[in-house]
């Protein structure tokens, strides 16, 4: 028997070593939008016998011998469609988790699981507003037997005469680190080669299509020491980031800088609309490891590595010697002064544990190279107390803000630049982890609209362990799986996105309809009141301090998708009213 149907976005299919023979309640679909998004949801299939599914109306036939083959299509309107497989991923409990949006066209489910495609249809700003309905078609045959039509879903768009902003014209402020090493070595490519920058490419439009303002270089080596692999011993996985720009000695001891690869990748984001911020890793609180031999300079403030090719002996060697590492990064100030990019540049600390040391390397910097402007993503109140000269942008972790809830308006009044948050391995809720419900990384930018910040920042994207497309479990009391990326690579070298990606945009996207209602609408705090009762069960922001009151997730906001989409239609409809 076979069963199918149409579910809303945030579903997730989970897969434990039980086989779970219950279908959840689905039903025709109305998806409210604006203009220049998207309208998306899911088919769900499942059947007492195991059978072939085809997004795709290519011929499809299962390589073990005869069984159904099943075959999906999406008319709606003219508009054009796209479907794509859901993926399952193992998480730490050892079930499958759905996440990935494959690119490939079939897919083979046993009995009784089941299995998801990803519908999402793109909704253009010229899109004429209104009513579009459509249909998802199932069809179904074995081996040369005619197709025949199973079933016909009904759904309906409704688009209102909103329009979003552009990506790179969008408020929120996204900050999602880029590791391009590891896309070179998942991509067996060679570093800073053309090959490389040809499979950057597709990732950077991928990380600009969400709104992402910050590109990544670093400037010396493995500023996080490889995340301490070593701390987890035999560890497969090489987590490593190496410097984007090269230094060589010449025979007469001089050093000479080559920025290329840099220069490369800065004008590569560029030309995606990635254009409000440089963030300069490698420079400060390099991340150290002494009982894994990752302490080289200990004669030194910060132990910055940077790694040259003395062309008097042929070998490679480190610059030790304090002078030599100031002109470097003196050096480095002038480049991007010339390049017209020094006001976008931001010399970025990765949580500094120690106050009183990263203050004293950041004067040591300051007067090393005194036009350089600094981030800093911090988890404890000092930072903030001190104000440090030429410290502009902060980014506390999420539970650092709930704890200073009463105080968070007196210390964004006090901050020059960009005031973020960030969740990275915790706190365990809200997150973006595998396990999440995925109401949570829709929930990460609303949060961001309701404690009043800018944006967020996440050091993953690309992080991934070994072998990611069989999984990205990897030192699970450290790293929940999911923790270290956002999309996973592809054979093709395009990211594969995931779940957990979409519902982050969409997210963004509500960010962007309440900064709309604030300007646009009289009423727009009436309105953004109604809109955070829907979603959030607690608005006292303290009460949502994972350890200090360890409170369960619905006891402080919706997982229901329902609420989510009610909330975006009391906005969608603000904004139609223009009151």
């Amino acid at each position: 028997m076979l069963k199918f149907g149409l579910i809303g976005e945030q579903f997730k299919v989970t897969q434990g070593s039980i086989i779970d023979y219950t279908f959840p309640e689905t039903g025709e679909l109305t998806i409210h939008s604006p203009k220049n998004s998207r309208a998306s949801f899911q088919l769900l299939l499942q059947s007492d016998e195991e059978f072939l599914l085809a997004v795709t109306n290519k011929p499809a036939f299962w390589k073990q011998g005869p069984i159904n083959t099943l075959r999906t299509e999406v008319v709606c309107d003219g508009l054009e469609a796209e479907q794509l497989l859901v993926g399952l991923m193992e998480d730490d409990d050892r079930q499958l988790k759905a996440d990935p949006l494959l690119h490939q066209e079939t897919i083979h489910v046993p009995a009784w699981q089941k299995q998801a495609v990803w519908v999402e249809l793109k909704l253009p700003q010229k899109l004429p507003a209104g009513k579009y309905t459509g249909k998802v078609r199932v069809f179904s045959h074995k081996m040369f037997e005619d197709e025949t039509l199973v079933g016909e879903l009904p759904f309906t768009i409704q688009l209102h005469d909103v329009t979003l902003p552009e990506p790179n014209a969008r408020t929120f402020y996204l900050d999602l680190w880029q590791h391009c090493s590891n896309i070179a070595r998942k991509h067996e490519v060679k570093l800073w080669s053309d090959e490389h920058f040809t499979i950057l490419d597709g990732y950077v439009e991928s990380l600009a299509a969400l709104g992402q303002k910050a590109i990544s270089v670093i400037v010396s080596e493995i500023p996080w020491s490889g995340q301490r692999t070593f701390q987890d011993r035999p560890s497969e996985s090489d987590l490593f980031e190496y410097s984007m720009v090269a230094i060589r000695r010449d025979r007469g001891g001089n050093f000479h800088y080559d920025y290329s690869a840099m220069d490369r990748y800065i004008e590569l984001c560029l030309k995606h609309g990635i254009a409000e911020e440089i963030e300069v890793f490698g420079l400060c609180n390099i991340w150290l490891g002494p009982e894994g031999g990752f302490h080289a300079f200990p004669q030194l403030l910060d132990d910055i590595r940077l790694r040259y090719l003395d062309e008097a002996t042929g070998t490679y060697r480190f610059i030790r010697e304090l002078p030599q590492i100031e002109d470097y990064i003196r050096a480095l100030e002038e480049h991007f002064a010339q390049e017209g990019l020094l006001s976008k540049v931001r010399v970025l600390a990765d949580e500094p544990a120690d106050t009183e040391i990263y203050l004293r390397r950041l004067a040591w910097l300051r007067q090393t190279a005194p036009r350089f402007l600094y981030k800093a993503a911090i988890n404890h109140i000092e930072m903030l107390e001190e104000q440090p000269e030429r410290l502009v942008d902060y980014v506390p972790m999420f539970p650092f803000l709930c704890h200073y809830a009463e105080e968070l308006p007196q210390l964004r009044e006090k901050i020059k630049g960009k005031f973020l948050y960030y969740v990275c391995c915790g706190p365990k809720r809200p997150n973006t982890f595998l396990c999440s419900p995925l109401a949570e990384s829709r929930l990460i930018p609303i949060l961001a609209a309701f404690m009043g910040l800018d944006g967020f920042l996440r050091w993953n994207y690309t992080v991934w362990p070994e072998r990611p497309r069989e999984s990205i479990i990897y030192r699970p009391a450290v790293f929940p799986a999911g923790d270290t990326n956002f999309v996973y690579p592809s054979n093709s070298g395009k990211p594969i996105l995931s779940l957990r990606y979409k519902a982050l945009e969409r997210g963004i996207e509500d960010f962007e309809l309440l900064k709309l209602v604030e300007e646009r609408c009289s009423n727009w705090e009436q309105v953004t009141q109604e809109y955070y009762a829907l979603i959030l069960r607690e608005l006292d922001l303290k009460l949502h301090h994972p350890e200090e009151y360890q409170k369960e997730p619905e006891e402080l906001y919706s997982l229901l998708e329902a609420d989510y989409e009610k909330a975006r239609l009391r906005l969608l409809e603000a904004l139609e009213e223009g009151v």
